[in-house]
């Protein structure tokens, strides 16, 4: 296999892998087995096993000694460090977005939660749910500024924050999300990263109150 090839499936291998991690076919604490893993996908451990060493060193994967490689569990502290990230990364973001684009370009935001209402039976929170994330990885990408990018695709802390669902039940968010459309709409970038931040800090707070209600 030539060298273009190889590295093709590399990647091809990595982003299969890191995409069962992030949707959740991986479980959270599940151990990797690099054996099944390969023949689920139709190739060697070599490219399995490269990819492995590659989420580990992303923070999807952790190894622990003399036991093996494990889809990584994320605590309360992790998640409201992510949420944190968040509310600074995706509110510049979108202040950026709402301020520089052209209208036919920022209305792709507009309408990720038409014909959401509530209350939402369980299929429909799913449905919501995959909105809330697109909405959000949507926004990071409309920026256009590399280094926001680049972070969150090297180090997806967006998505590693659905990891437990979502934080607060879309009764709670939706209103949310809706004014931050408005704001979007009305092109008032600064009110928009306002709002989209203070949405992010809500969820930061629950995780806080969770974290210490699981405290012995």
């Amino acid at each position: 296999m030539d060298k273009i090839h190889k590295d093709a499936l590399s990647e091809l291998v990595y982003n299969k892998i890191k995409q069962m991690v992030l949707d959740g076919v991986l479980l959270p604490g599940q151990k990797i087995a690099k054996g099944e893993l390969a023949q689920t996908l139709g190739v060697s451990q070599t490219p399995v096993t490269e990819a492995i060493n590659r989420l580990t060193g992303e923070g999807l994967i952790e190894q622990r000694v003399r036991q093996g490689f494990f889809v990584r569990v994320f605590t309360y502290e992790d998640l409201r460090d992510l949420f944190a990230v968040r509310a600074g990364m995706e509110g510049i973001a979108l202040r950026l977005s709402v301020e520089e684009l052209p209208p036919e370009k920022l209305d792709e935001l507009t309408h990720y939660f038409d014909g959401f209402n509530v209350p939402m039976d369980e299929e429909m929170k799913i449905q919501y749910k995959k909105a809330d994330q697109a909405f959000h990885e949507h926004i990071i990408s409309l920026s256009a500024n590399s280094f926001i990018i680049y972070f969150d695709r090297s180090f997806d802390f967006i998505m590693k924050s659905y990891q437990k669902g979502l934080i607060r039940e879309p009764e709670e968010t939706i209103d949310e999300h809706r004014q931050i459309i408005q704001a979007i709409r009305a092109r008032d970038g600064r009110k928009a990263q306002e709002l989209l931040m203070l949405h992010h800090l809500k969820s930061r707070n629950v995780i806080c109150e969770r974290h210490l209600k699981s405290l012995p």
